[in-house]
């Protein structure tokens, strides 16, 4: 089902997909876990994104997720938070390309979409664009760890 604004409406999940949700345990909230990741500098960049990442050793696959717009390209509060509850929509929809790369993994990836385009990109766009920033994480984890 198809929305005016051209994003697809998942109204309910399937028995064998789980729920889609992005919820509190998946937030990357932590003030050290942040700056590690810009002390450590992984970065993987598709325009208009970047990607920064930090892996560590967990008990069970775990995945946060923060997202950032800069205050100096997008003056207004209005345009950072529609930019940010698309990315976070984008990466809500996408995020099993990521958890079924780590499923037999005991780590925990935590990493934070930053938003460098100078305009907004269409929701298509936006989508694309985040699906090949997940799927190159998770190939680049898949080497990393195995």
């Amino acid at each position: 089902m198809e929305c005016t604004f051209g994003c697809f409406l998942y109204i309910m999940s399937t028995p064998n997909q789980p729920k889609l949700t992005f919820g509190k345990n998946e937030r990357l909230k932590s003030r050290s876990t942040i700056d590690s990741l810009f002390i450590q500098n992984n970065i993987i960049r598709i325009y208009p994104f970047k990607l920064v990442w930090i892996t560590n050793e967990f008990d069970l696959p775990h995945i946060e997720v923060g997202v950032s717009v800069s205050k100096r390209i997008f003056k207004a509060a209005v345009k950072r938070n529609f930019i940010k509850r698309r990315m976070r929509e984008c990466y809500r929809l996408n995020k099993m390309l990521l958890y079924k790369k780590i499923e037999s993994k005991n780590i925990k990836i935590s990493f934070m979409l930053i938003y460098v385009g100078n305009n907004i990109l269409p929701y298509n766009e936006f989508n694309t664009k985040i699906k090949q920033l997940l799927i190159r994480l998770g190939d680049i984890i898949d080497k990393e760890n195995d």
